[in-house]
């Protein structure tokens, strides 16, 4: 039954609608006295005339809230990539799993005409329809691409969906749009997005062979140490055969490795390339194994960087000790290093040791640099302990700029450098020194170390029993505070139990870097009674420490330009953005030059652009390119026809759809999570209908709107045809 919601109120409507019948009766009873024939027929439409037009003045309709017009829909999208061909559903693959839910729900639904059904892969393909079941052969993935042509589609056409359904594996091969801009999208049109996942993780017989540093850095007439790793997945015990290889066609090996490995494990080899290796890009590879369904992984590539300049070093001890001693002797017997170091014997009596091409000692009243240009030339500094007895406020000033503005490097080798306090110096420290602790410590790598490269390759993992073997450190102290963006890189354990403190510490400082070894004893690592004849775990942790410091600071010991990417890989077509900085002082500048050397030797060259200057006051540059054949890459600057910096750059093939066949829900939780969709399962779908169609409820007056019911045509009409008739009537009778 219709409601009312008069222009009038009622009574006066029907005292007035009374009165007009009455009245328009009477006057057409009286203008048809002399013709009796029609008068019944004339009374009667003059009254249902008015009767029609009283009708109209009380609005008859109903209160109906938004949408109960006409019912709204939902989209659905249903998976058609290649993955989905994957039989682990019950018996049944994971197309034909998802297809079968799909036609359930358009079955039950209540108004399936509401629902747009999309097949997609790498695009959205043409409409998915119940009674024609679709193959899952799709080339590729690109799930979060068509959420966003959905929501394209409900954005342009007004339409109203009270979600968006896709039903899948969650793999997603190539990635065209972030998908925060799909969250934020449907969160926009308040589109809540659903899912359900179909497929479990699938085993795969696979050894994969990786290169943990694809750059290595090492100097003349030093031996490198290449680390590899392997994992096993769904094969037995295997010792596969591993070479190298080295740069161009050749295919004699230099070395050969062999690694056994358990099923499930990963394990850590080495190869060790000799003295005088030459710089380029080598090759590892794993001879094939019979049931290795992904041979793409079993090889790679990584380039050896030779560092032709020599390392500068300066140091600075205050009360010198066997640490120190061994530290400056092993960097005096690297080749490549230039050493000058400076001891305070006592308060007013210092000694100078100058080691690069000859040693020379003497007692100096020179105990550090004496300007900048001079303290420039050095590319690391190391401070013992009492460092306030060579650290002036010119000098610290000095000491910032030569890490904030120069790439500098600053080694804090025996933990806190002074006694008491010096805050002069606390602002370039990793963090807040506490109080001694009394106690020994051994070091342990942590995770972060491991991340940083310092860690899991050249020096072994926290997991290695050798940590726990070396000589523990004296002289630790609690770290009160830590710096932003100090990592910790090593951990020291209590002997005999306790907590732990951080022993290894760095932080970026500017366009440099600072690290602190929080304790003494390190030099007993070359003494340690348990070690193999040619272990030196001394030797080992200082170099492998400060070769890793060479990569970590921005510029390399005697290198004006600094060259960073965006990424150390990339997919082919794949923007990769270069940094490029400087620190020298010619005049002018010589402005650098990019070439990208692609895996099949063409060569692009992509000049450097202005990117405006540092804090130093020193220019820096940007480049963008893309490169286009998969493969290892090296991207080397050229400045004033002189070779600079290189870096590798690992260019990736598409992925495939065989490439990997677990389902993967990581996606598609976060995605429907943060849309205010909910992740769902098959058995579900009750559940999942009945939000996608959730029934109308009328709600309070003041929340709905009215619809009138006499706004049609015919309303009009049948008023018009009443007064018509009684017209033609009048007419024909002589009564007009």
């Amino acid at each position: 039954m219709p409601d009312f919601n008069p222009s009038l109120p009622w009574p006066l409507l029907i005292a007035g609608g009374l009165a007009m019948v009455c009245l328009g009766g009477w006057l057409a009873w009286r203008g048809t006295s002399g013709s009796p024939g029609p008068r019944w027929s004339m009374l009667l439409m003059r009254v249902l005339a008015i009767s029609l037009v009283i009708l109209l003045l009380s609005n008859p309709g109903r209160w109906v809230t938004e949408g109960e017009e006409e019912p709204p829909g939902w989209a659905l999208l249903v998976d058609g990539s290649g993955s989905m061909k994957t039989a682990d559903v019950e018996g049944k693959s994971r197309g034909e799993g998802a297809q079968e839910l799909a036609r359930q729900l358009f079955k039950s639904s209540r108004h399936p005409e509401e629902i747009t059904a999309r097949l997609f892969s790498k695009e959205v393909e043409d409409p998915w329809k119940p009674d024609a079941p679709a193959a899952a052969n799709g080339e590729g993935t690109r799930l979060v691409h068509a959420g966003m042509v959905m929501l394209d589609q409900v954005a342009e056409s007004g339409a109203r969906w009270t979600g968006l359904l896709i039903l899948s594996d969650g793999r997603e091969t190539e990635v065209s749009s972030p998908r925060e801009a799909l969250i934020a999208r449907a969160r926009g049109l308040g589109v809540p997005i659903h899912a359900v996942v179909y497929g479990n993780r699938v085993l795969r017989k696979d050894l994969a062979l990786r290169l943990p540093s694809r750059q290595i850095v090492t100097l003349p007439n030093q031996t490198a140490s290449v680390p590899v790793q392997l994992e096993n997945q769904g094969f037995g015990p295997v010792q596969p055969e591993i070479r190298l290889l080295p740069p161009g066609d050749g295919a004699d090996a230099i070395a050969t490795l062999k690694l056994a490995v358990q099923p499930g494990e990963t394990v850590s080899g080495e190869f060790v390339l000799p003295a005088g290796a030459v710089e380029g890009n080598y090759r590892v590879e794993m001879l094939p194994l019979p049931g290795d369904e992904r041979p793409a992984n079993d090889s790679g590539k990584f380039h050896l960087r030779v560092l032709e300049n020599r390392t500068r070093v300066f140091l600075a001890e205050g009360a010198p000790y066997w640490d120190t001693k061994f530290l400056a002797q092993l960097l005096r017997e690297q080749g490549m290093m230039d050493v000058e170091a400076v001891y305070r014997l006592q308060p007013e009596r210092f000694y100078r040791v100058v080691t690069g091409g000859g040693t020379k000692l003497e007692e100096t009243q020179r105990v550090f640099p004496e300007n900048s240009a001079e303290l420039n030339r050095h590319d690391l500094v190391v401070l013992g302990k009492g460092a306030d007895a060579f650290l002036t406020p010119e000098r610290l000033d000095m000491l910032k700029a030569f890490v904030r503005d120069q790439g500098g490097a600053l080694l804090l080798s025996r933990g806190k450098p002074y006694a008491g306090t010096f805050e002069a110096l606390e602002t370039l420290e990793p963090g807040r020194w506490g109080e001694e602790t009394g106690t020994e410590y051994k070091l342990i790598p942590t995770p972060d170390g491991e991340e940083s490269g310092l860690f899991g390759e050249r020096l072994p993992s926290a997991k290695a029993d050798v940590w726990r073997s070396l000589p523990a450190l004296t002289d630790v102290r609690a770290m009160a505070e830590l710096r932003p963006f100090t990592r910790v890189l090593a951990v020291g354990e209590r002997v005999g139990g306790g907590s732990k403190v951080p022993l290894l510490v760095a932080r970026r400082y500017g366009r440099g870097f600072v690290a602190a070894v929080n304790g003494d004893g390190l030099w007993r690592w070359g003494f340690n009674p348990n070690k193999k004849a040619d272990e030196d775990w001394h030797r080992d942790f200082w170099l492998q420490l400060l070769q890793w410091a060479a990569t970590y600071s921005e510029f390399l010991p005697g290198e004006d330009y600094s060259l960073h990417l965006s990424s150390g890989s990339a997919a082919e077509g794949e923007t990769v953005r270069a940094r490029i900085g400087y620190r020298g002082n010619a005049n002018p500048i010589p402005q650098p030059i990019l070439e990208l050397v692609q895996p099949d030797g063409t060569i692009e060259r992509i000049p450097g652009a202005p990117a405006g200057t540092g804090e130093d006051g020193h220019p820096r540059w940007g480049a963008i390119f893309t490169p286009k054949v998969s493969g290892t890459c090296t991207v080397r600057l050229t400045a004033g026809g002189k070779p600079g910096p290189s870096v590798p750059l690992q260019v990736v093939p598409p992925p495939r759809e065989d490439d990997e066949r677990s389902a993967d829900p990581k996606l598609l939780t976060e995605i429907t999570e943060a849309s205010g969709g909910k992740m769902w399962t098959p058995d579900q779908w009750k559940e999942l209908l009945a939000t996608l169609e959730p029934a109308v409820h009328r709600v309070q007056l003041q929340e709905a709107r009215w619809v009138p019911l006499w706004n049609q045509i015919w309303t009009l009409a049948a008023i018009a045809v009443l007064l018509a008739g009684e017209w033609i009537i009048r007419r024909r009778n002589g009564l007009l």
